[in-house]
């Protein structure tokens, strides 16, 4: 992989994407619409001012989906993984909040991130 800054991990649910820049510790919550990963972008690149970055998220089926088509549009760099690989490489985690999910995201694909290679959308068709 690119030698990446930082890495934002999110954690993907129907109705909300939360959002959390591994180096700067800060977080938020977007819609889980194109409006919504619009706002995503512009936020990160206010932490990040052109900084070299990856998103990484868990493949939740549908919910994530929609996601990573508008990413692959607008030439942002991603990566897809497992919920299981997140978790058993995160060890045993206190709590259970979507803000906690994606900062456990975050710090798993910065730890990782050597290991890690860049998604694309899976295919429409079976």
């Amino acid at each position: 992989m690119k030698n990446y800054v930082d890495v934002i991990g999110i954690d993907v649910s129907k109705l909300t994407i939360d959002a959390h820049i591994h180096n700067r510790a800060v977080h938020r919550v977007f819609s889980n619409t194109p409006k919504g990963y619009k706002a995503l972008i512009a936020w990160v690149e206010k932490y990040l001012k052109g900084q070299l970055y990856f998103l990484c998220f868990e493949n939740t089926g549908h919910y994530s989906t929609n996601l990573s088509v508008y990413l692959t549009e607008n030439d942002i760099d991603y990566v897809e993984e497992s919920l299981l690989a997140i978790k058993r490489l995160s060890g045993i985690v206190r709590g259970k909040t979507d803000k906690l999910d994606a900062a456990m995201i975050a710090r798993y694909a910065s730890l990782y991130k050597e290991e890690l290679y860049l998604s694309s959308p899976k295919e429409q068709d079976i």
